[in-house]
């Protein structure tokens, strides 16, 4: 393989260019297609609708993000909710929390304050619009 057959993913690790395609579709779908906001949006879905080998799905999002699946997916989420919070302040955390794809509350507590370092609320209120 060839320098000019390969480019770097966000993980800095090098890619095909054939790898770099697949996860260009992949992306498109999650991202542009908004799939992401899909709670229970499953692995099978994407490699049928994307055509990319089940063998080379969990690697291409390694090599592709540096992250795992589910952590991309949920990072969107994350993204989305936090976008919510403050141009909806009308809207429950619970309405938010399903509106972004991760209805178990637990769940959305959990990985909210894993990144932002404070609970839905705290985060509503410190960035709230003036």
């Amino acid at each position: 393989m060839t320098k000019k057959d390969t480019e770097k993913g966000q993980a800095g690790i090098y890619i095909s260019e054939r790898d770099a395609r697949m996860f260009k579709r992949l992306e498109k779908l999650i991202v542009d297609e908004q799939k992401f906001l899909i709670p229970r949006l499953t692995r099978e879905e994407l490699i049928l609708a994307t055509n990319v080998p089940k063998n080379k799905f969990a690697p291409l999002f390694r090599k592709c993000t540096g992250k795992s699946f589910n952590t991309y997916l949920n990072d969107f989420r994350l993204e989305h909710a936090a976008k919510l919070l403050v141009l909806h302040p009308e809207y429950k955390v619970e309405a938010v929390a399903e509106e972004c794809g991760l209805p178990k509350m637990q769940t959305f507590y959990r990985l909210f304050l894993e990144r932002y370092k404070q609970t839905p609320t705290q985060y509503r209120k410190k960035n709230r619009q003036k």
